[in-house]
């Protein structure tokens, strides 16, 4: 069960769904047995992540990870913001064992919206 702390912030739902302009880059990420799916949406500026959004399905977990993402990464650098969310997570509770997939999709979803975000010549 997800801890009260990330429950908390999956029910308030903050910053769900895509942000849009050409100065967002998208990471996508899959549980390839459990089929849980989280995407972020990021805008950087030089080395910044400047704002960030979510979008999740599956469990309870992957979805309130998703929203604690994008509730952390503002106005934060971009080199940062891997451990900030670990750091986070662990604040809220942390996760179960058997949710510890959840933290994995976010991570790998930034990293891949990050690295889009590079490939724009952003700098981050």
């Amino acid at each position: 069960m997800v801890s009260p702390g990330l429950r908390a912030v999956l029910v308030e739902g903050a910053r769900m769904g895509d942000l849009d302009g050409l100065d967002v880059t998208r990471g996508e990420a899959e549980h390839p047995v459990c089929g849980d799916r989280v995407c972020l949406s990021i805008r950087c500026s030089a080395d910044r992540i400047v704002e960030a959004s979510w979008r999740a399905a599956g469990c309870p977990a992957s979805m309130a990870v998703a929203a604690l993402a994008a509730n952390v990464l503002h106005d934060v650098a971009a080199a940062d913001a891997p451990a900030l969310l670990r750091s986070a997570i662990a604040a809220k509770g942390g996760l179960a064992v058997h949710e510890r997939h959840a933290e994995v999709m976010a991570l790998a979803a930034l990293a891949s919206a990050l690295s889009r975000s590079g490939d724009r010549g952003s700098g981050a």
